[in-house]
């Protein structure tokens, strides 16, 4: 559902993922989104902002890069929706 509620205005979302408890199998409420255009990605963090998803609207705001050993280069394109 995640997916279909942004892929439906913005052509780039390459994928979406809602995050569950492993013990329970329910969602903890939150979830990820990435995008191939940083520009709707951002147009999204504004407008999506609210929109309910299922039962409850969202919380948008940047996802935290997960540390790494490696160099990262460039800015994350992926957000994250409570």
């Amino acid at each position: 559902m995640l997916h279909e509620t942004f892929s439906n205005r913005y052509p780039s979302v390459k994928a979406a993922k809602v995050v569950f408890d492993a013990n329970t199998g329910r969602s903890k409420g939150y979830g990820f989104v990435r995008f191939g255009d940083d520009n709707e990605r951002s147009q999204a963090m504004t407008e999506m902002n609210g929109v309910y998803c299922s039962s409850r609207p969202m919380r948008i705001g940047a996802a935290t890069p997960r540390k790494t050993t490696g160099y990262q280069q460039g800015t994350p394109n992926h957000m994250t929706c409570f």
